[in-house]
């Protein structure tokens, strides 16, 4: 059944506090350095390394993308001192403390998980990794072997091969073992429906949903979730089907949150450019709504993980969604104004 929500609904009253919750911890990557630091719920720092280049590489990129337990991570590694551009994609086993993958990114202009990092791009059972760029002008699509070094079948999917009526960069969603599903998704990030599609290396990809492009991913089950407009549909598992719809506003983003037991919604009124936060069960019910001033977000056990600008450096925000009272406390505070939320683990 289709839940409404209540415009007039009281805003619920957050609090700032240093309380300890344990049960998860936060990857920070700097690409200042190429540090990854690991940062509990209480705020104390449990480590810190540094990404290892391959030689004559002497820089990061932007972004980087871990897998759900953080075995994987991949980053852009850059070389600044030679003048010929040279960028490489690297995938790092932390667990066995040497590098996976390595593959070139010449004339490559944009990868995927530089606009969007979703850890459902690594099955690490598996041990595969499906990335998106875009090369020349034309897209083409990827699927990494970690366990081999290299890619699954004959190389990658390419725009004039696959031949879909839309365009965009390929965005992965997830991997299941040789099973990606992605979109075409715009560079620029703005809104729109698109279709999901299924594909396996050496195959031609087939329709799988209709979605857009604020959908999410949740990590333990693979469900899929979607704001279509107003409307917020839950494309697979045993709860899919629309759950939710926003009379007169928008929903320009949603997220699994607190274990997959709730969904955020980013919901804003056109009228009045007004922005809430608002959080739904799985069946649809608002269990609540708030106002804050967050950017990249990511689901925790018990709410949601994200960060927000604080005095030219960032500050890692979490939010309680599961109790009676939704309680916001700044955890952990850098000077590094490039510091960047790559995984949320626990619970």
């Amino acid at each position: 059944m289709l839940k409404h929500l209540m415009i007039g609904l009281a805003l619920l009253v957050m609090t700032l506090t240093s309380a300890a919750q344990p049960g998860w911890s936060a990857w920070l990557y700097t690409p200042t350095d190429g540090t990854v630091t690991r940062v509990s719920a209480s705020g104390e720092i449990i480590d810190a390394f540094r990404l290892p280049l391959s030689q004559a590489f002497n820089a990061y990129g932007e972004a980087a993308i871990a897998s759900p337990t953080g075995r994987f991570v991949a980053y852009i590694a850059e070389d600044t001192t030679s003048g010929f551009a040279n960028r490489q994609l690297v995938v790092y086993d932390t667990r066995a403390d040497f590098i996976r993958f390595t593959y070139d990114l010449t004339d490559v202009e944009l990868l995927d998980f530089e606009l969007a990092a979703r850890p459902t791009a690594f099955d690490e059972v598996a041990q595969t990794f499906a990335f998106g760029m875009v090369r020349a002008g034309a897209w083409e699509l990827a699927l990494a072997d970690l366990s081999l070094e290299s890619l699954k079948g004959m190389g990658p999917l390419t725009e004039a091969a696959a031949a879909l009526d839309e365009t965009g960069i390929p965005t992965v969603l997830s991997v299941l073992g040789e099973e990606v599903t992605f979109g075409l998704f715009p560079a620029d990030g703005t809104s729109r429906p698109v279709t999901l599609y299924t594909w396996r290396p050496d195959t031609s990809p087939q329709p799988a949903f209709n979605a857009s492009t604020e959908v999410d991913v949740w990590a333990q089950t693979g469900e899929l979730v979607t704001a279509v407009d107003n409307t917020v549909s839950i494309l697979t598992g045993p709860s899919d089907g629309d759950v939710y719809t926003a009379d007169g506003l928008d929903v320009p983003g949603v997220w699994w949150v607190a274990g997959g037991e709730q969904l955020l919604l980013r919901a804003s009124d056109p009228a009045a450019d007004d922005l809430l936060w608002v959080v739904i069960d799985r069946a649809g019910a608002v269990v609540g709504q708030f106002q804050l001033d967050i950017g990249p977000l990511m689901g925790a056990p018990d709410g949601v993980v994200g960060l927000f600008a604080d005095n030219g450096g960032v500050s890692l925000v979490h939010l309680e969604t599961l109790g009676a009272t939704f309680e916001a406390r700044t955890v952990y505070t850098t000077t590094d104004p490039d510091s960047h939320l790559i995984l949320v683990v626990g619970g």
